[in-house]
């Protein structure tokens, strides 16, 4: 009987160390980042928050469709050869930054690199003439524009930024596009500048930036214009 007894204290001792069973709790998935390169990005959930007035990209971006009314950023990754436009848009109950497009480009060579910076667009041409910088022809004699003749290497369209001379344009030669072979300018192809083209306007900003990852965009960039008053005064004829 008293071996009976020990047997039974030894069973309860063990039951009362042993930890009490429990399902396994499912824990939710983090956000695998997504390295915004080229034209097959995956899609990606993330809110970009104000950190003093500033965005500070990451490589998790969500896309979504473009919107006319909404304002617009261009970034020109450099090492990825690869152009962006950012939207700030109304999704869901908050505004988040969104891509709405990315395009390959080609930049400047070694010995003529595309400036990094901020820039605003200044101006947009179809069919622009093409004037060459003297180290390329001291006469800098104008070609016409492409629809005239394929000599001319800007392509379809250009869109101009304000300052160094810089343009977004098109090309004449395709083959050499996600290359660095510019002379400081970002060629796209002649269907990409075409969908850019619509997508800007004047003072639209543009940066010109080394990578995607880690860059700092301005909140102010975002800012949605007000419309201007209509003025009252009578026009003069």
């Amino acid at each position: 009987m008293k071996q009976f007894s020990l047997v039974i204290a030894l069973i309860i001792g063990i039951n009362a160390s042993a930890p009490a069973f429990s399902a396994p709790v499912a824990q939710p998935k983090k956000p695998v980042p997504v390295s915004v390169t080229g034209p097959g990005i995956a899609k990606a959930n993330m809110q970009y928050p104000f950190i003093n007035g500033h965005y500070a990209l990451t490589g998790i971006m969500k896309t979504n469709g473009y919107r006319s009314n909404a304002p617009t950023v261009v970034l020109v990754d450099k090492g990825s050869h690869s152009t962006h436009v950012l939207q700030l848009q109304h999704y869901g109950r908050r505004d988040e930054i969104m891509r709405v497009m990315t395009l390959s480009n080609a930049i400047g060579t070694i010995d003529k690199p595309t400036p990094s910076g901020r820039y605003l667009v200044a101006m947009k041409k179809q069919f622009p003439v093409w004037v060459p910088p003297r180290t390329i022809d001291p006469k800098q004699k104008p070609i016409p524009p492409y629809n005239q003749t394929h000599r001319n290497p800007l392509g379809v369209a250009a869109i101009y930024l304000n300052g160094d001379e810089l343009a977004l344009h098109g090309t004449n030669e395709p083959k050499e596009i996600r290359k660095s072979a510019s002379h400081g300018c970002i060629r796209h192809s002649n269907a990409d500048i075409s969908r850019l083209y619509g997508m800007v306007k004047r003072n639209t900003p543009v940066y010109i930036v080394r990578q995607f990852r880690g860059t700092v965009l301005n909140r102010s960039d975002f800012i949605k214009e007000k419309p201007k008053a209509k003025s009252k005064t009578k026009a003069k004829h």
